[in-house]
């Protein structure tokens, strides 16, 4: 579990929260190669963990009158990332209720999600001194983003050529969680890149 740092700095709460974040889709990942009960229960252990981060930001924001970021833009960064750890959980939740094994487009997609997840890491490290960081990282985690999003059509094409349509509803809801995903890891890298813009 997290330790909250005395006094209220920000940019200390974001790099917990996202650190968190990365260790839940680290522990999706994990699952999807070893899908074991513990290797499942520890990325709903790093979703909850990432909610309590996200909880205290979001009152440190409503109690702060100065923040050194937007606070708009802060609830705005917070909230998006958090979804990285909301889709993970989500995923290995319902592939246990499909009772569906992740397969190799999951993995593909997974540790492509993995990889957007350690570049926005990077730019909140790196958002109070070194927006030249941020701005190359966020970049990346954009192309990311396309990355993924050619995987996600890969795999739907190569799911619909088949003719089982219970696995085809099962697998699509699945694929979609991860698209979605990556679709609110982009949405960060755009907060971020707003944000170098206004410090």
């Amino acid at each position: 579990m997290f330790k909250r740092k005395e006094g209220l700095n920000f940019y200390h709460l974001l790099i917990q929260q996202v650190t968190v974040i990365r260790d839940a889709v680290a522990a999706l990942c994990r699952y999807c190669e070893d899908p074991t009960q513990e290797n499942g229960d520890f990325v709903k252990v790093k979703e909850k963990e990432a909610d309590a981060i996200r909880r205290e930001l979001v009152e440190d924001i409503n109690r702060t009158f100065i923040t050194p970021i937007d606070r708009e833009d802060l609830f705005r960064l917070s909230s998006s990332a958090d979804d990285l750890a909301d889709y993970a959980w989500t995923t290995v939740k319902e592939l246990r209720i499909y009772e569906i094994p992740p397969d190799e487009h999951l993995i593909t997609m997974s540790n492509t999600l993995l990889q957007m997840a350690d570049g926005l890491l990077l730019c909140v490290q790196n958002l109070e001194k070194d927006h030249a960081k941020v701005y190359q990282e966020a970049t990346r985690v954009k192309k990311l983003e396309n990355t993924l999003n050619v995987q996600f059509h890969k795999s739907m094409t190569e799911l619909f050529a088949g003719d089982d349509f219970r696995r085809i509803l099962k697998y699509r809801e699945i694929y979609s969680h991860l698209n979605h995903a990556s679709d609110k890891g982009d949405a960060s890298a755009d907060i971020l890149l707003d944000i170098i813009v206004k410090l």
